[in-house]
């Protein structure tokens, strides 16, 4: 029913608000590291790289990994890197509604793929504080 889903939508929207979940960038990042697994390294690109090669979108992986301050993706790419189960599994862990999870996801996987590029450059432990 369509006015059941326009409440749930705002109880949603506004229990994402009360509980700060939109602005808990480090907290998504974490969960969105879980989710790619291991770094990239020479000879043994990551998950995120693999699946990115296979749909064309390296380039935009590359571009991601040298800036310091990337663009958030648009949901098409994050829909065409990731599997539905694993948008809903970034969802369930960071407690945000399917719509709040797509926003940030779109915001930090860019920032996430940054400092993941980094850390594999540096050998040194990630700091996404």
């Amino acid at each position: 029913m369509k006015i059941s889903r326009n409440v749930t939508d705002i109880t949603t929207r506004i229990g994402d608000f009360l509980t700060g979940a939109l602005g808990d960038r480090s907290g998504a990042m974490s969960v969105l590291n879980d989710i790619l697994g291991p770094l990239p390294a020479p000879g043994h690109p990551s998950m995120l790289e693999q699946r990115a090669e296979a749909v064309g979108m390296l380039p935009l992986i590359r571009a991601w990994q040298e800036q310091d301050n990337p663009e958030p993706a648009d949901e098409s790419t994050v829909h065409a890197l990731f599997r539905p189960v694993e948008i809903d599994r970034f969802s369930t862990q960071t407690g945000l509604s399917g719509m709040a999870a797509m926003k940030i996801l779109r915001e930090v996987l860019p920032l996430t793929v940054r400092h993941r590029a980094l850390s594999a450059r540096s050998d040194k432990p990630m700091n996404i504080h």
